[in-house]
């Protein structure tokens, strides 16, 4: 199970850090941290909130196993938080000024697509190619 979970936040970190510096430049960036370690920063901390919801979907099936073989009601409620804290994320960050959207950002309601799918569509991935090597 441990290796799982370290393989988990391996390929979660490279896709978030492959999405983070393929979606930058749809960005204005208001933080003090320059391009490529601000990147990496957000790729480590993608990669820790997609942790979190692991462990939320590990409390709510009482198993820490369900990686081994994740079903679609895993999958659901994956999609579900991620979709929900990306979207707190980027409410916050807008407020607080860390960062805005240039105008070749697609957005619903204000909020960016990218960043809102990012930790939905990079944690499904991860799963689905743990649940390959299985």
């Amino acid at each position: 199970m441990k290796k799982k979970i370290i393989l988990f936040l391996f390929i979660a970190l490279i896709l978030n850090g492959i999405w983070e510096f393929l979606h930058y430049k749809l960005y204005n960036d208001l933080s003090s941290i320059t391009g490529t370690p601000h990147l990496l920063i957000a790729s480590l901390t993608d990669a820790l909130w997609l942790f979190l919801i692991y462990l939320s979907i590990s409390f709510i099936n009482r198993n820490l196993n369900w990686i081994n073989k994740p079903v679609k009601k895993d999958y659901f409620l994956f999609i579900l938080e991620a979709l929900i804290l990306a979207i707190l994320i980027e409410i916050i960050n807008l407020e607080l000024g860390r960062w805005s959207y240039k105008e070749t950002m697609p957005a619903i309601f204000g909020i960016g697509l990218s960043p809102m799918l990012q930790l939905a569509v990079t944690g499904t991935l991860a799963l689905w190619i743990i649940k390959q090597k299985s």
